[in-house]
């Protein structure tokens, strides 16, 4: 060996010794050491310390000033929108509440308007009670669905007030108004309730254009009343007494007239087609232009002129305004 040359192990431990030294200095500046030199790879680069705090490049806001700047302009941006749906929610809440609320209340202001009219029909005047009952028509109006009840009430008012003796309906005012109420109403609400006038005996009653279709008025008495142009369509009149009442132009399409007596009724141009006068009087009733079909009943019918109307070609349409419940009631009652 050479002179001067160091041998291996020196320089080894050499290198050793500047290693500790340079990690001792790290350690002392709060650095992490290194690895020695010699435990290095040849083309070997340390990777850099992954971040652990804030978002990944290139992927939503960066945190610090900016990205708190970027999330309140969004909120900025969709806080109007919020605020407007928050409210339209709010007011449809409160517009439904209100309209539950008003419900009610009306519900409740037609129950006692109703209690009060009924109370008013047992008066002793008979303007009150004649103001009661259009109270009563102002309900039906008001509130369809209390028409069924309206109708039983001012029925029953009429068979109590008009069923012993024959009554004029001129010297009583609050009868007339009754059957003027039931004329006038609209039989859409009617439900299968049907005006019940049986037995009932009125004379000059003022019953023109009204709508008693359906309606039973067996037995009933309406001698010299005015029921021109009335709807008795489907109504039942069995064994009435209509003697000299006008029926000019009246729909009693598939009416059940059973000994009815019509003496001296004017029935000009009244529809009889599919109606059954089975043994009804008609002596002195005018006929002139009567509709009839090959449905109308003359069997037995007393007519001393024998000039009864022939059928036409023309059938009587379909009734959608007859309640077909009191229909049905009535031609069971017959039999």
């Amino acid at each position: 060996m050479t002179r001067g040359v160091p041998r291996a192990g020196a320089r080894s431990g050499q290198l050793r010794r500047i290693a500790e030294r340079r990690a001792r200095a790290g350690r002392a500046a709060g650095q992490r050491s290194r690895a020695p030199l010699g435990a290095r790879r040849p083309g070997y680069r340390p990777r850099a310390p992954e971040r652990t705090g804030g978002a990944a490049a290139g992927t939503g806001p960066a945190a610090g000033p900016e990205g708190w700047a970027q999330r309140a302009g969004l909120l900025a941006t969709l806080l109007p929108g919020l605020t407007a749906v928050a409210t339209l929610v709010f007011t449809w809440v409160s517009v439904t509440q209100v309209s539950e609320e008003l419900t009610i209340s009306e519900q409740g202001q037609i129950a006692d308007r109703y209690d009060k009219a009924i109370e008013r029909l047992d008066d002793e005047s008979v303007n009150i009670r004649r103001g009661a009952i259009f109270s009563l028509q102002g309900i039906m109006e008001d509130s369809p669905r209390k028409q069924p009840a309206v109708i039983d009430d001012l029925s029953q008012y009429i068979r109590t007030h008009a069923a012993k003796k024959v009554t004029s309906a001129q010297k009583a005012p609050d009868i007339q108004a009754a059957l003027s109420v039931l004329g006038q109403r609209d039989p859409a609400h009617d439900g299968d309730r049907a005006i019940d006038l049986r037995g009932v005996q009125l004379a000059d009653v003022d019953l023109k254009g009204a709508d008693l279709s359906g309606a039973l008025l067996a037995d009933a008495v309406f001698s010299r009343g005015d029921l021109g142009g009335t709807k008795l369509s489907g109504a039942d009149l069995r064994g009435a007494a209509l003697r000299r009442t006008i029926l000019r132009g009246a729909d009693l399409s598939r009416a059940n007239l059973y000994k009815t007596d019509l003496r001296e009724a004017d029935l000009t141009e009244a529809d009889l087609r599919g109606a059954d006068v089975t043994g009804a009087e008609l002596a002195g009733a005018g006929l002139a232009d009567v509709r009839v079909d090959g449905a109308t009943e003359w069997t037995g019918a007393h007519r001393p002129e024998e000039d009864l109307p022939t059928a036409t070609a023309t059938p009587v349409p379909p009734d959608r305004t007859t309640s077909t419940p009191a229909s049905e009631r009535s031609r069971g009652d017959a039999t």
